[in-house]
């Protein structure tokens, strides 16, 4: 398990600094109690914005956010199991992509404009969105995926699966290029949603029946908002609204999704 967990913060350790992108590094606290730090960084060019940090259980979590092709994707590196871990690879890394909702980010040019003053402090989300509930069924070629966003590729290359929603490819599909939108239909593959839970297949080791995976987890801080405060001109009296600072964020997820067998979803145990 050493080599696991050595190899996994060696990627997390790289992730944050093979960029030349303004990053800021984010002090938060888990529901553990734990301080985790986040790192987020922008690209104003692309319009993309990077969220990424390291569970205390060891998987990193990295949230990418796409404006220009109104997709966010998930990436998670997840741990090998102790008995599985003596040979490479030494993670799991699995990949969802959904449709984004811009209105409930900030853009990645006001994300580059973000400082700390003191970037010591240990923060905390202003509000908790709940929790996402979803079922994915379609998995992506990545090999095809450049049609819905330039960005899966170079996060999910080494990805098990890449999992997507139909409903988001059909929207993606609507918003893009007309000529093109039976390519991003035709870049996804339906997946039959198995009968068990891999959790209950595990029980009786038949390693050779699909399973349906579920898999939870949290970005714990985000900038969702832009606070504007009220004042008045100084020359003209009149009222006025400037930008102020900043809304966070809490969100966490619970995913399911079809999986060869349960080797592949070793953490289904609720």
């Amino acid at each position: 398990m050493f080599w696991g967990v050595h190899l996994a913060c060696l990627i997390f350790l790289l992730s944050c600094f093979s960029s030349s992108n303004p990053q800021l590094v984010i002090n938060i606290k888990n529901q553990g109690g734990d301080v985790l730090q986040e790192v987020l960084a922008s690209n104003v060019s692309e319009d993309v914005v990077q969220l990424e940090y390291q569970r205390a259980d060891g998987t990193i979590v990295t949230q990418m956010l796409d404006f220009r092709k109104e997709v966010q994707i998930y990436r998670l590196l997840i741990l090998a199991e102790e008995e599985q871990s003596f040979q490479p690879p030494y993670y799991q890394a699995v990949c969802f992509a959904a449709k984004l909702s811009k209105q409930d980010f900030i853009a990645a040019d006001a994300i580059a404009k973000l400082r700390q003053k003191n970037p010591h402090t240990v923060r905390y989300p202003e509000e908790d969105n709940g929790r996402e509930n979803a079922t994915f069924e379609y998995t992506l070629d990545v090999s095809r995926s450049n049609i819905i966003s330039n960005q899966i590729q170079q996060l999910c290359i080494n990805a098990t699966a890449i999992y997507v929603q139909e409903t988001d490819l059909r929207l993606w599909a609507a918003i893009g290029n007309p000529n093109e939108a039976f390519m991003v239909l035709d870049a996804a593959q339906h997946m039959v949603r198995p009968a068990s839970r891999c959790k209950d297949i595990a029980v009786t080791n038949s390693s050779s029946m699909p399973c349906q995976c579920r898999l939870n987890f949290c970005v714990p801080w985000y900038p969702c908002g832009l606070k504007f405060c009220r004042g008045h001109d100084q020359q003209t009296g009149k009222a006025l609204s400037y930008r102020c600072g900043i809304k966070t964020c809490k969100k966490c997820l619970d995913y399911s999704f079809p999986v060869k067998n349960f080797l592949f979803c070793p953490w289904d145990d609720y």
